[in-house]
Formats: structure tokens, sequence, C-alpha cells
């Protein structure tokens, strides 16, 4: 019956669809042609919800997603995404805990288009009629491609250029104080998830470099995640550690080995913002990442109070959201309290 369902569903979209304006084609970030809606007004994200959803927040767009948080996202550390897009505590759950789609729930909702960033979530949705254009995020670069992708996508064609270039401004700006340090002050730094041992995500060795810190795993790698050793670890034994979750404070300081690294018994351990998603992570916020960074390891030469003013800033201009001075420094704090 199920099936039946979410066929008849299907079919009547398609029927639909055929006979709406389908005025454009995206092309999306892996290369694939997609036609869509000349105007977009429901748009849902499938699989990584949060940082996708900062895309769409980033291009002034937050009021089109016709979705539910997916419950796998705690509400309480996800609370960022409610303030963005207050919809997104009533609307409806459209994957399951494994991200993959539930098709009925998702004809049910009546997208325009959906973003994801799996092939698998385009193939499902593609064949019941719902648009799906993909994103790729991995990179400085993709970041910025990323949201002129989305802005042109939700009829905000100028605010890929415009973020393009507040991003390249914010970087050089923070570029022109850290070249000036020799490498003997910029301070070891590893970021690292000490409940699974990896370094979760390969944009970390860009914005730990950028931010004035020298990684212990910047080899050059390729691989987005990288699987650690304790041997390894201990072996680097970096002046700072960086989490992306505050609850990997008491992972690192009750374990017998790790919690002998001198950023634990010195208390150099770091936990990144969280906004709209983690911003250690890949994220639309990934410029801030560079900044926050510069002022944890060369406070001198970053105040925390410009710190506090270019967030607020960020999110005014960007995400359309004015934000208190205690509201940034609920950002800034990362969950920890």
């Amino acid at each position: 019956m199920r099936k039946l369902v979410i066929g008849l569903l299907a079919a009547v979209r398609t029927v639909l669809l055929a006979g709406s304006a389908f005025a454009r084609d995206i092309n999306d970030m892996t290369g694939r042609t997609v036609t869509v809606p000349d105007k977009i007004e429901r748009v849902i994200t499938i699989g990584s919800v949060p940082v996708i959803n900062s895309f769409v927040f980033a291009v002034g767009k937050a009021d089109t997603l016709a979705e539910g948080l997916p419950t796998r996202f705690n509400p309480k550390r996800w609370a960022w995404q409610f303030e963005f897009a207050p919809q997104l505590k009533t609307g409806p759950e459209l994957q399951d805990s494994n991200y993959a789609p539930d098709v009925e729930k998702i004809l049910a909702a009546q997208p325009d288009v959906a973003l994801s960033f799996e092939k698998s979530t385009a193939d499902i949705l593609g064949s019941s009629g719902v648009p799906t254009v993909l994103l790729r995020i991995q990179t400085p670069d993709d970041v910025k491609a990323g949201v002129k992708l989305v802005g042109d996508l939700l009829g905000n064609a100028e605010i890929g250029e415009q973020y393009a270039q507040y991003f390249d401004a914010t970087l050089a700006r923070i570029a022109a104080k850290i070249d000036t340090l020799p490498e003997d002050k910029r301070p070891t730094a590893l970021y690292i998830n000490p409940g699974n041992m990896t370094q979760p995500h390969i944009v970390a060795e860009w914005w730990l470099k950028a931010g004035g810190a020298r990684s212990v795993t910047d080899d050059g790698r390729s691989e987005e995640v990288l699987t650690l050793t304790t041997e390894a670890v201990i072996g680097a034994n970096p002046d700072y550690i960086v989490l992306s979750d505050p609850s990997h404070i008491e992972a690192l300081k009750t374990n017998e080995t790790l919690s002998q690294l001198d950023a634990v018994k010195n208390d150099k351990i770091l936990v990144t913002p969280m906004g709209a998603h983690t911003w250690g992570n890949r994220t639309v916020e990934q410029i801030l990442t560079v900044l926050w960074a510069a002022s944890e390891f060369h406070p001198d030469l970053f105040p925390h109070a410009e710190l506090v003013a270019e967030v607020k800033s960020f999110y005014g201009n960007f995400f359309k959201k004015d934000l208190s001075d205690e509201q940034v420094e609920a950002i800034l704090a990362g969950g920890r309290s």
C-alpha cells in the first residue's frame, strides 16, 4: 500500500510539474544539469541537513525551507537552526536516521527543489519528480561556489559575488597580520574527535593555518577524514587541542593516555563556535572560523571585541539576522557553559 501511495503521489507531481513553468537549467557542483522552476518557494534539504541549511540561510532565504530538523540532530545543540528558520521546529521530518529520504513525506511537502550532497538521494528524488541539486563542500573555494549556486538557484544572484568578496577581503585582512609572525610564534594544534580518534574534516587544515597555527596533521593529506592513532597524537603533543563538541572535553581529560598531553594539562583545549553549523567543519560560516582561531591563538593581534563585531556583521548581512552581543557570545562558546 505504501508503494502504491508513493507511486500515485509521484505520478500526480509529475503531471503538475509538466504543466508548470520550467525556465532554468542549473549546473550543480557535481556537473549535473538540473531543470528547476523559474520561481522557487519551497526548498528541502536531505542528508547533512544543518550544513546544507546554512547555505540557504546565507543567501537570505531561510523562509523557503519546508521541513523540520531531523530528530537525529539534537535540538539543544542545533538550537541556532531554529533561530534562523523557526519553521524547522514544527516542519515534517523528511529522512530516516540513516539520512535516507522518506519519499512519501517529501512528496506530501510539495517542494520545488531539494538540496543534498548524495547522488543516491538525487536519483531517488529525481525519479519521483523532485529536482535535486547537489553540493560538494570540502575547500574554501567550494564554500564560495556553494553560496553562488544556492543564491542563483533561489533568486538572489548577487549574493555569490558579495559573499566571495567579503570572504576574500576578510581572509586578506587576517593574513596581513598572521604573515608578520615567525614560524616559532605559531602554536601547534590538532583538530580532533577523540570519540572516534579522527581529524574529521580536511578543511580544518586550512583554517588552522590561516588562523596562525601549525596543524600537526597538515601533511598534504587528501582524504576528508583522517584516522589518528593514540601514539601519533602523543608523539605530536600539540600546544592546542581543538574540538567540535564540548562533550569531548571530558573524553580527553578522562583518557589515561590523552590526558597526559601538554594541551590537556595546560588547559589549552578549544571548542569551535556553534552557529548554523559547527564552525570547525564545512560550513558557510567558515571565514569566521579563521578569525575566531586567530583571536584564540593570537589575542594580542585579534582582540575579542573585534571578533564579536565581525560575527554580528556577518549574520546581519548574510543571514539577515541581527544578534545581540550576548547571542554572539553564546555562539562563540560552542555549547560550553
